[in-house]
């Protein structure tokens, strides 16, 4: 056998050879050979020198081999592959299903992730965008307009800083139905700051912001398509917004989307980008924030220059203006970040378990190749003992493998696209991007090198075990055709322990967000959401200039939904539960004076009398508002308990007074008349804030929220509602009719489908762990038949067969159950931020999921060792 290496080993270096001049060849040649030679020879002595030197050979033989020879031997290798794969298609169909699936399921999550988080944004040099935020110890706030112009003026770091101010507007005309849209108002130089061109027609000019300008808009894509029909000449058309008249000037193509979701951008008609409200006063005292800035480096500046540049300015700005500027601070973050942030840790999760599912499925096929590599030791032998070579034969299976790989991402692609679909009508809409996730060249690049990948993996280490027997006692074991059998179990064992760790790890981390997800969906919101339905009114026009004139239309549209028979009540309030609303400064009359900027916060809602009855909020001391509670009366208010602890520990609330504003540098007190019960605001996850009601009647409220409690089902009022409106005013547009119910739902989205798609892949990777603890505890049976009935014919008895193997099953069971717990106690450390209510070392999880594992893995293990323990010992002793 040596000669024949050696004289095959002679032969490969002669061709190699060959590739040299013929100067250089017998001088380079001679001093390669007898090193390659001495090299060889000093290897010898363990496994990683003889690993080694197989990869050697494949680059001499790949270097001394034509083109034409390889794809020759490669047509060859396929073919027989195939000829395998057919004469076995029970193995073919299981590695091929474990394999799409795991194939699959990477496909469809990258798809996600390449959509939203690598696919760049589309603008122009969108690396050098960055969007500034303004904090203050009240938290995240808008960036104040006086701020905003000494950044402009101040900044050495940017090329141009838009400021952008959203709200919604009415959209009149074109159309019998008006139409409720998203508002940007924003700097003139928004569009070049963001590198975009318009579809047809201008962006803005520097001009269109100066006072007297005619007023000017910017329609998106989308808007131009609902709305106008895609009308090529809607440029130069006029636009009736919020009663006011504005001309189109240009349509933006469709991916332009920012801020997101905008319909039409307006320049402001002031120094700021504010439309609503006279900015004088808030400019002095710089203490409302109204806008977000975004901003355009200049070439060579890094993130980090421009975030040292914002906070000199921010430090000179604290000295100026210490009252209002005492503790901001800012934060410079790319536009990436800022759009994308929030769901990146969501998304990498959901990849990381989809990678884990590919591992198990990997192991899976390898354990598969392994158990028919037994049946396959006598055919290697005699391959051997013709002539072929360790290289040939690791080649030939490796062709097999790659072969199966490629036909699993095959499938898998099939899977993925299906499941693609599926996820994205699952997804949340708080996903950047879900419209344009889809199959692209780069998702179909993924698979195709995660598939070529898998097959390497899966199938490298079962061809060199495979290959590393004796292969002459192969040849006598005849028939049974069990050689390397102990290598093999070891092997399998090994991977079947990796199987089941990270079953476990990604089971965990199920089973934490299943938790956390149990506990939100029982979260009291502090108020009872059965039977409501909600939507939005906001009147414009020349109608309802004017304050009072919006409070009486607001009092006309409850007085007319009151009569509907079904209604129960109807209540109102300037930002509904779960939508975001103002953060107002206070002061309590009475404490130590305090800056304007060192103020707490509360939020601060506006609400009609009925409206607490309607939501079912309990009045915990005090009075409820009444219709007289007008502009005429006194200022009141009502905290609720969480601002009551806050500030009022050790006396009673009711009497006291507070202030949210100035007016001729005054304080406007309001009484505090009553305390109500806590709500969840913002979000289920988060505690009750501070908040305040102060009646809708005493303040100027550009829309207003409408709850409706109903007898029934609230759903059957939506037409009845819009009818008692349209009777009053058919131009101003009812947005967001919904029932409270389906607010809550709509917030659940995000973790449901985090949970969702992690209970999904780990019950896959579940399932192909127990597959593979099958398919090991049923080779072993087979390998040990034999000894099995030596056992039951010197008197074992059945029960002892089983409980013997059993035992070996739960070995690897045990053995991958506390790797997998380690493993769970560092991965689960990504999840905080994703999890509520439960530790990510929640005790309980780890081991009710740990004791359900072990459960059913002992199951598959003790199928086939009742097979085992129902071995004929006659039948058994026969067998060679």
């Amino acid at each position: 056998m040596a000669k024949n290496k050696a004289s095959a080993s002679d032969r490969i270096f002669r061709a190699l050879l060959r590739a040299f001049p013929a100067e250089f060849r017998w001088r380079f040649g001679k001093e390669m050979e007898q090193g390659f030679r001495q090299e060889r020879k000093e290897q010898q002595g363990g496994k990683r020198s003889a690993l080694i030197m197989l990869w050697v050979r494949a680059v001499i033989d790949i270097i001394s081999t034509a083109p034409g020879e390889h794809l020759d031997i490669l047509k060859k290798d396929a073919g027989y592959g195939l000829r395998t794969m057919r004469r076995n298609p029970g193995f073919t169909l299981v590695a091929v299903l474990a394999l799409a699936l795991g194939v699959g399921a990477n496909t469809a999550i990258f798809s996600v992730v390449n959509s939203v988080l690598l696919r760049p944004l589309p603008y122009r040099d969108a690396e050098t965008i960055v969007v500034i935020k303004e904090w203050t110890p009240r938290g995240q706030g808008q960036v104040t307009p006086a701020n905003f112009l000494d950044w402009r003026e101040q900044n050495k770091v940017f090329e141009g800083m838009a400021a952008i101010s959203t709200r919604r507007a009415n959209l009149t005309g074109y159309s019998t139905e008006p139409q409720r849209i998203n508002l940007a108002v924003a700097s003139a130089n928004l569009f070049q700051v963001l590198g975009v061109q318009p579809l047809s027609g201008r962006g803005f000019l520097p001009p269109d912001e100066q006072a007297g300008h005619d007023p000017v808009a910017v329609v998106s894509y989308g808007l131009w398509q609902r709305r106008f029909g895609s009308d090529a000449g809607l440029v130069g058309q006029p636009l009736k917004i919020d009663g006011a008249n504005y001309t189109v000037v240009g349509i933006m193509p469709a991916h332009v989307q920012y801020p997101k979701d905008v319909d039409v951008w307006i320049p402001p008609r002031r120094i700021v980008p504010e439309a609503d409200v006279d900015l004088g006063d808030i400019t002095q005292i710089r203490g409302f924030g109204l806008l977000s800035v975004v901003a355009r480096l200049k070439p060579g500046v890094t993130l980090a220059q421009s975030q040292a540049d914002m906070d000199d300015i921010t430090g000179r700005l604290r000295e100026q203006y210490p009252e209002s500027n005492g503790t901001r601070f800012d934060t410079v973050i790319s536009l990436h970040e800022s759009l994308f942030g929030e769901v990146r840790t969501p998304l990498l999760v959901l990849l990381a378990a989809v990678g884990a599912v590919l591992i198990i499925a990997c192991a899976n096929v390898a354990n598969l190749l392994l158990a028919r590599s037994s049946v396959r030791q006598k055919e290697i032998a005699v391959r051997t003992a013709l002539g072929a070579s360790r290289l040939r034969i690791v080649r030939q299976l490796m062709t097999e493998s790659m072969l199966l790989a490629l036909i699993g991402g095959a499938a898998g692609l099939v899977v993925g696209v299906l499941s693609l679909n599926l996820l994205v009508r699952l997804a949340p809409s708080s996903i950047p991007r879900v419209e344009e996730i889809g199959l692209d060249r780069w998702v179909l690049g993924y698979t195709l090198l995660i598939s070529v990948i898998t097959g390497m993996v899966f199938g490298l280490a079962p061809a060199l075990q495979v290959t590393k027997g004796n292969f002459n006692e192969a040849l006598k074991e005849g028939a049974r055709g069990m050689a390397g059998g102990a290598r093999h179990i070891s092997l399998r064992g090994a991977l079947v322990v990796a199987e089941v760790a990270l079953s476990l790890v990604l089971l965990i981390c199920a089973g934490l967000l299943f938790r956390s997800f149990l506990i939100l969906q029982n979260v009291d919101p502090g108020f009872n959401p059965k039977n409501i339905l909600t939507m939005r009114l906001a009147p414009s026009g020349d109608n309802y200039r004017d304050v009072n004139q919006r409070n009486a239309f607001y009092r006309r549209v409850i007085e007319r939904i009151e009569t509907l028979p079904e209604v129960k009540s109807v209540g109102a309030i300037s930002t509904l539960a779960f939508s975001k609303g103002p953060t107002a400064g206070y002061v309590i009359e009475g404490q130590p004076p305090i800056t304007f900027d060192q103020m707490p916060g509360a939020n601060r809602r506006h609400i009609s009398p009925a409206y607490f009855r309607t939501m079912s909020i309990p009045l915990l001391s005090g009075r409820e508002f009444t219709d007289r509670d007008d502009a005429d009366a006194p200022g009141v208010a009502i905290i609720n308990q969480a601002l009551a602890r806050r500030e009022f520990s050790d006396k009673d609330p009711v009497g006291q007074r507070i202030a949210f504003r100035w007016r001729n540098s005054q304080p406007v007190w309001l009484e505090i008349v009553g305390v109500a019960g806590d709500i969840r605001s913002i979000e289920l996850q988060a505690e009750p804030m501070a908040e305040a009601y102060t009646p809708y009647l005493q303040n100027e409220v550009p829309e207003m929220s409408f709850v409706i409690s109903a007898a029934t089902d609230p759903t059957s009022l939506a037409s009845a509602v819009r009818a008692e409106i349209g009777g009053l005013d058919g131009e101003q547009p009812v947005s967001n009719i919904k029932t409270m119910d389906q607010i809550i739902s709509e917030v659940m989205t995000q973790p449901q489908f985090n949970t969702l798609m992690l209970g999904i892949f780990s019950g896959i990777a579940m399932l192909l762990a127990l597959g593979g603890i099958y398919a090991v505890m049923a080779y072993s049976v087979a390998q040990r038949t034999h000894e099995i009935g030596i056992r039951m014919a010197l008197g074992a008895r059945p029960r002892d067969v089983l409980k013997m193997m059993v035992a070996q099953g739960a070995r690897l069971t045990a053995a991958g159950i506390i790797i997998g717990v380690w493993g769970a106690l560092v991965a689960t450390r990504g999840l905080a931020t994703l999890l509520f209510g439960v530790s990510p070392t929640d005790p309980l999880t780890f081991a009710g999921i740990a004791l359900l594992l072990g459960a059913v893995s002992l199951l598959a293990s003790y199928v086939p060792a009742l097979r085992a323990a129902k071995v004929d010992p006659m039948t058994a002793l026969r067998q060679e």
